[in-house]
């Protein structure tokens, strides 16, 4: 590997990494494809995330990029219920 550092880092973002190296193998679609997953996560704006991936399609973010994790789902399921639940204890006070 070349002491230059923009081809040490393409080096190690094009998948050819050795076997010296402690990072594990991976291509940029792999680290792209991650952070989207967590930008959905965070909560980011649907809007946002397209601008930042730079995608002239929402549905190219959605369909192809952002993963709906166990983790999430039981997140957002909890969140509704949690929300459903108020607004019962809200009805009740209203016609109690």
């Amino acid at each position: 590997m070349k002491d230059n550092t923009f081809q040490n880092y393409q080096y190690l973002f094009d998948g050819k990494i050795n076997s010296n190296t402690i990072l594990p193998n991976f291509s940029n679609h792999s680290l792209r494809h991650t952070f989207t997953t967590r930008m959905v996560e965070s909560g980011t704006n649907l809007k946002v995330m397209q601008e930042i991936l730079g995608h002239s399609d929402i549905s190219t973010t959605m369909n192809i990029y952002a993963e709906a994790t166990q983790e999430l789902k039981e997140k957002e399921m909890k969140k509704l219920g949690e929300s459903l639940q108020n607004n019962l204890s809200g009805l009740r006070q209203i016609y109690d």
